[in-house]
């Protein structure tokens, strides 16, 4: 029995010692170049769904990208829908420490939403807009 518990022991020490350890989402987050809008819901409170809404060319072409240094990028693309927009923005982020609050910044405004679910190449974020639910969909591009 003693021989048992041993080996048992020993096997769940190296277990854990082999398991890679999970990425933050601050990690995930700055480890892509480039995320791009692939999908906008809206929360339709009276039905209870979410309704998909169409993302615009000048929207679905711009590129996100988060740096370590907690500052993001937002560049326009090809197209754009306000041909007066700079082709670049900037602004700040933060993650809070859960990992579940996702924090944007910039010069004309500061808005916190959920994060729903990250992994390395996607990014569900859900944000109240005037007083509604729109949810983000990013993919790494």
């Amino acid at each position: 029995m003693k021989k048992t518990f041993c080996a048992l022991f020993i096997l769940s020490l190296l277990t854990a010692a082999c398991k890679k350890d999970e990425p933050t989402p601050s990690e995930i987050l700055t480890a892509a170049t480039c995320w791009k809008i692939t999908l906008l819901e809206g929360y339709e409170s009276g039905a209870g769904l979410w309704l998909s809404v169409p993302v615009e060319d000048c929207i679905a072409d711009n590129c996100f990208s988060f740096k370590t240094d907690q500052t993001f990028s937002v560049d326009e693309g090809a197209a754009k829908c306000d041909p007066n927009d700079a082709q670049t923005s900037t602004g700040g982020w933060s993650i809070s420490p859960d990992g579940k609050q996702l924090s944007l910044t910039d010069d004309q405004s500061s808005d916190t939403g959920n994060i729903i679910s990250i992994e390395k190449d996607k990014l569900v974020y859900e944000v109240n807009f005037d007083q509604e639910k729109i949810r983000f969909t990013m993919e790494t591009r």
